[in-house]
């Protein structure tokens, strides 16, 4: 198995300060909360610790001890089937906490992946599970965090067309960065079709289709590794 600190170079002397566990929404945009109790975060944490494409940040099977959060980048998480295939299960932004499937059983179910370059957090689960009972407001972030996972994999999972799940996907990572500060309209789209096919559930040519229709009628454009919402009232209607 591979040592999925081989590779890291880290930064104790940054914090993230941008994750979903020491921000909270105002007005649809995260902003960091200034307490006791994210000092407290922060001094457990190693920030910044940079990865290249295709590097791995845990892998299957591994014990678990730390959870994630992406820094910069895109990540992705994937499950290999009985029958030996590769099931991409979720994707990961800046901002957004990996490591949770690790929990119920003690070990990861899936291996994390970089799609880009970028950098990560860790934060040791152990000493914040010790914090969240000093601090109950870190517990309830936690199980929100959570619960939210269970919401889109279900949403990802439902009887939406083609169409629909390509634009909750994107609508989701467009609220995403919209929350820290970007543009909800033109942003980051690293992960590749191929990869993205399989997050949907979705024949890669069938996905291609579905951007090509987006394209055509002006509501999406996929150019670059970027995404641009040309009319976001369109896009939203696709959603009805």
């Amino acid at each position: 198995m591979l040592n999925p600190n081989a590779h890291i170079q880290k930064n104790k002397s940054s914090n993230c300060g941008d994750c979903e566990l020491c921000t909270k929404v105002v007005d649809n945009r995260r902003i960091r909360i200034q307490s006791r109790e994210i000092d407290a975060i922060e001094s457990i944490i190693d920030s910044h610790i940079m990865i290249e494409k295709n590097q791995v940040v845990y892998e299957a099977g591994a014990t678990f001890q730390n959870l994630y959060t992406v820094h910069a980048g895109m990540f992705k998480s994937v499950y290999l089937t009985p029958q030996g295939d590769e099931r991409v299960v979720d994707v990961f932004i800046p901002g957004q906490i990996m490591g949770f499937d690790g929990i119920h059983e003690g070990k990861y179910k899936t291996t994390v992946k970089a799609v880009s370059s970028g950098s990560y957090c860790v934060i040791p689960f152990y000493p914040l599970q010790e914090l969240t009972l000093k601090h109950r407001d870190i517990q309830s972030r936690l199980m929100k965090m959570m619960s939210e996972k269970i919401i889109q994999f279900e949403i990802t999972h439902s009887e939406y067309n083609a169409k629909q799940k390509l634009v909750s996907f994107i609508k989701d990572v467009s609220d995403l960065y919209f929350s820290r500060g970007f543009s909800a309209r033109q942003f980051p789209f690293q992960i590749s079709q191929r990869d993205l096919a399989n997050y949907l559930g979705l024949a890669e040519e069938t996905l291609s289709r579905t951007f090509a229709k987006l394209k055509k009628s002006e509501v999406v454009v996929l150019a670059d590794h970027q995404i641009t919402i040309l009319d976001m009232n369109k896009f939203l209607q696709v959603l009805e």
